[in-house]
């Protein structure tokens, strides 16, 4: 067979290539031995660090590192010693005079010529950059979403009256025993429920453009999410299952209760108003943990990181706001919310709130 090495380098060997590589990226690169110790790097990374080579070699990994990324090198470092590869890890590297900068971390496992693991060899790309460009990314979608706060905050002002007056004169006329009045009983049912999703929406616009602060006391998660589910338009074809357990948390339950409606609104409609939904409470001292699972379609991969980011949506109808308003409202609770989802199998979100 033959070689398939070019002509032109036949002079050059593959390791002076490799080193040549290693030598002149413009990435930092590190050689590194078991215990973490640089045996190698390249004038890149000397420089970056404001180092001189010998002032580098023998020095351990973790000198190098800033104080809120040590504990996440640590971790990296014993990954890499289990699983031999470290892929687009994030942290913050310490200059010689002190300042920091962000760095992607990509580790490859190193070997002698007896193919014995002796280290491993550690590409950084500096992405101070890419930090200041998302930075002014976040402050143009800061200053957008301000000014359509200011606008949605006036067109929910004017809705909010004339929505309650339907939903109470709706409730007025379904009270009526009139058999007359009652044979219209559907009609009555999808206006109460349009004027409820619209007020749904609404409500999700104010709750994220103008948070309230949260009123804590003790409450009772089984009694709220039987609220939840009271307030909820009947549908014949959903079952809600509640939890028969309880669990007494400090939160602000009108604040739980939006997550909730939120969560199990969002469940019927992808449902298609026909399936069961879940409620789960499960003690995970301190914590405790709620599941709402349902039985619809799934979530996509390709909208699985898309879904808490506001404004985001695949529905016609809907404002993008629910999501990224139940993180904002778990969060400041001190909790976190997360979700799994199979395409077929349904979607399970996970609010995982303090006791106290």
């Amino acid at each position: 067979m033959e070689s398939s090495t070019s002509p032109y380098l036949l002079d050059i060997s593959h390791n002076e290539i490799y080193q040549l590589i290693y030598e002149t990226s413009l990435d930092l690169c590190r050689t590194v031995n078991l215990d973490g110790k640089i045996l190698l790097c390249n004038d890149a990374y000397a420089k970056n660090l404001g180092y001189e080579l010998d002032e580098i070699i023998g020095k351990s990994i973790f000198d190098h590192v800033s104080e809120d990324s040590f504990d996440d090198l640590k971790n990296t470092f014993e990954r890499w010693q289990n699983t031999g590869k470290i892929t687009n890890i994030e942290i913050w590297l310490k200059r010689k005079d002190g300042s920091k900068f962000p760095v992607l971390l990509n580790t490859n496992n190193l070997y002698d010529n007896t193919g014995k693991l002796v280290g491993s060899n550690t590409n950084l790309r500096d992405i101070s950059e890419i930090k200041e460009i998302r930075k002014e990314v976040d402050k143009l979608r800061t200053k957008r979403l301000a000014i359509i706060g200011t606008l949605s905050s006036r067109i929910a002002h004017d809705l909010r009256n004339p929505l309650a007056i339907i939903r109470t004169s709706i409730q007025l006329l379904e009270s009526f025993e009139d058999p007359t009045i009652n044979k219209y009983y559907e009609i009555f049912q999808k206006i109460e429920n349009a004027a409820m999703r619209i007020s749904h929406q609404v409500d999700d616009v104010m709750d994220y453009v103008k948070p309230k602060p949260l009123h804590l006391g003790q409450h009772s998660l089984q009694s709220i999410i039987i609220n939840v589910v009271h307030k909820i338009p009947h549908r014949e074809n959903v079952e809600i299952v509640t939890p028969k357990n309880d669990i007494v948390v400090t939160c602000d339950d009108e604040k739980i209760e939006i997550v909730l409606i939120n969560l199990i609104l969002n469940a019927i409609q992808v449902m298609e108003y026909d399936g069961t939904i879940k409620i789960r409470i499960t003690d995970d001292d301190p914590n405790v943990i709620v599941e709402i699972k349902d039985s619809g379609p799934g979530i996509p991969d390709k909208f699985k990181d898309m879904i808490f980011e506001p404004l985001f949506t695949t529905r016609q109808i809907g404002t993008g706001l629910g999501l990224p308003s139940c993180k904002t409202i778990v969060e400041k609770h001190g909790g976190s919310i997360s979700f799994t989802s199979a395409l077929g199998n349904g979607t399970t979100f996970f609010i995982s709130l303090p006791k106290k």
